[in-house]
């Protein structure tokens, strides 16, 4: 009845799930996928319509359809990203968090600074 330690346990990743800011940068023509152009990320992040969460729906289709330049809050889907290493968002909405905030080191722990503030930089070797 008790736990064996020779049992093998899968090791599941601790995730941060945390609202990513970001503008839409395109739309497919139909409304079926777009990208996101995220403020942490390089890469653009892929949505599908399924996940799209409007301001309210009727019969399944978006009030307000996900639009170009639109800012937005969305979740990333981190099974995707461990499987193929594509970012692919599981939820994106209108956000009503004013544009240009920063984001903070929890929001964003890849793009703390790692080295000291006050650390010398060597001087390329071209220099002299």
């Amino acid at each position: 009845m008790g736990r064996h330690d020779d049992d093998e346990e899968k090791k599941i990743p601790y995730r941060i799930q945390k609202r990513r800011l970001g503008t839409i940068r395109y739309v497919n023509p139909d409304g079926e996928f777009g990208f996101i152009e995220a403020e942490d990320f390089r890469e653009d992040v892929f949505f599908h319509r399924t996940v799209w969460e409007g301001w309210g729906t009727q019969r399944d289709v978006p009030v307000m359809p996900p639009q170009e330049f639109m800012w937005v809050e969305f979740e990333l889907d981190d099974d995707k990203f461990e499987q193929d290493k594509k970012l692919r968002a599981k939820s994106v909405r209108l956000s009503r968090r004013p544009e240009g905030k920063k984001l903070s080191g929890r929001d964003a722990p890849h793009l703390v600074i790692k080295h000291h503030p006050n650390a010398r930089k060597k001087r390329p070797t071209w220099r002299g």
